[in-house]
């Protein structure tokens, strides 16, 4: 085990130690505690959220964690299990899945183990072990979901070290500021219901394990010039010269990207940071995303802030819970049972690509640089790497795929709805995906998307031609800013000169 060069980059991350040429707890007190926890209440006498509080803190000790959890992190679990879980849950949790949960702790070392050994021989030529995939450098993790269940156990009892991943651009990985947020805000129902999300899925672990994979990958543009044209960083000479086809778009006014029918590549619209606010006080797409497919979470323990060429992509997150709302209206809605199939490395065939846009971006979203920023962020998200990499193994087969997307950062973060939905149909057709679904939320400004999309495929357009327009329009925006002029939305000026 010392001379992994892929556990290296991990370990200072991880609450475990190497010893003897293994992997182990470093605290025989933490094995104790783990142990009596197995047993149940009776032999550990965790049985409230209050003794549950002390125990952390009791384990996060015998790790010498020198960062202590707030008092209201700690008030947070008490009142979660105490007051806003029901007595017959509780008792539930404290006599079968906290046992449950101490268990897979015990085997993380040996999980961890068996995971380096096998990630050898997974993909002939391609690493896959669990490291840090940091910027400017593409790759991919495998894990297993035994594993990333234990992963998520460290994440909830608020074992792995935080001192340096601020540094080093890593997002938060404990569970204490989730709880926290419960102490001092209210009667904070949608920050229980994420919650709810969370224990709801160690409930399941507790009945089954799944046997699957998920994968990690960050995926990226090279800023590089390249002969092969789609590996380098594409400028606006290339999309204003792109004659590729525009690929068939489909407009949902109701329904999610994430119960799309037909296997797509589904966009979360996410913050440079994978997960956003998902173990804070977030609660909009992405972090709802996280909560109903909490192995995406994991990442977050191993990939850095995403730069602006790059994305990553997600493969094979179960899906564990329904629900209702959006924001402060979210609700757990109860048990989800996730029917994808698996593809040949045991992951479901759901794909999750993250992608983050300009935040607040206001009329700056119309200069050259800002189209072409988003563009190439989405392409980067959107392309199949091995359609367009002639060096890298192939391990997926993508055939079929469209993109499931929507209004990528056109809520708070005050995207252009009409400009971004086009710029992503420019990115999926570029990517040579056979469709794009987009859902529509609701959104006023996008009644008229579907009547755009088939308008222009009737004329012919290509991705060049479509391209050429946005900047056109994007112009006259920025001119009618400064001259004070009343604004044309972006659909009724292509309307407007498609009639002309």
């Amino acid at each position: 085990m010392e001379k992994r060069e892929d556990l290296e980059t991990i370990l200072p991350y991880l609450p475990l130690k190497i010893q003897d040429s293994s992997l182990s707890w470093p605290s025989p007190h933490l094995v104790e505690v783990l142990e009596a926890m197995t047993k149940g209440p009776s032999h550990s006498r965790v049985d409230s959220g209050q003794t549950l509080s002390d125990f952390i803190s009791d384990m996060r000790q015998a790790l010498s964690l020198t960062c202590h959890l707030s008092s209201s992190s700690l008030e947070g679990y008490a009142l979660y299990f105490d007051e806003r879980m029901s007595k017959e849950e509780s008792i539930r949790w404290f006599n079968e899945v906290l046992p449950a949960m101490a268990c897979l702790l015990l085997r993380f070392p040996y999980l961890l183990e068996l995971h380096y050994l096998n990630s050898d021989n997974l993909i002939n030529g391609t690493k896959t072990g669990l490291r840090v995939l940091g910027p400017k450098k593409d790759g991919i993790v495998f894990l297993s979901q035994e594993l990333i269940g234990a992963l998520l156990s460290c994440s909830f009892f608020c074992l792995f070290p935080v001192d340096n991943r601020g540094s080093n651009h890593l997002p938060i990985i404990n569970f204490d500021k989730l709880f926290g947020s419960l102490i001092n805000t209210g009667r904070n129902e949608h920050q229980e219901n994420k919650i709810k999300c969370i224990t709801h899925y160690f409930q399941r672990l507790y009945l089954c394990i799944p046997p699957g994979f998920v994968s990690f990958e960050r995926k990226i543009l090279t800023l590089e010039k390249d002969s092969s044209g789609l590996e380098a960083f594409p400028d606006e000479g290339f999309w204003r010269n792109s004659t590729v086809k525009l690929c068939p778009v489909e407009v949902h006014t109701s329904g999610l990207i994430e119960d799309q029918s037909v296997e797509a590549l589904e966009v979360d619209f996410a913050n440079k940071n994978l997960g956003g606010g998902a173990l804070r006080k977030g609660c909009v797409q992405e972090e709802i995303r996280f909560m109903i497919n909490p192995e995406l979470i994991v990442g977050m323990l191993f990939l850095p802030t995403m730069e602006v060429n790059e994305a990553i992509e997600v493969v094979g997150a179960e899906r564990f819970s329904h629900y209702t709302g959006y924001a402060s209206s979210f609700r757990f809605f109860g048990d989800y049972i996730d029917t994808k199939e698996a593809d040949v490395f045991g992951r479901r065939t759901t794909r999750i690509v993250a992608i983050d846009a300009l935040r607040h971006p206001g009329v700056s979203q119309y200069k050259p640089e800002s189209l072409l920023r988003e563009t190439n962020k989405a392409l980067c998200g959107f392309l199949h790497i091995c359609k367009n990499q002639s060096k890298a193994l192939c391990i997926d087969h993508e055939d079929g795929v469209g993109v499931a997307t929507g209004n990528w950062e056109c809520g708070a973060y005050g995207g252009d709805p009409e400009l971004k939905s086009l710029l992503q149909w420019l990115a999926v057709s570029q990517a040579r995906r056979p469709f794009m679904s987009y859902y529509t939320f609701g959104f006023e400004a996008l009644h008229n998307l579907n009547q755009v999309t088939e308008l222009v495929v009737s004329k012919g357009w290509t991705v060049g031609y479509l391209w050429k327009n946005l900047v056109k329009y994007s112009n006259q925006r920025l001119k009618n800013k400064k001259r004070r002029e009343p604004k044309l939305g972006l659909f009724d000026w292509l309307i407007s000169i498609k009639s002309s």
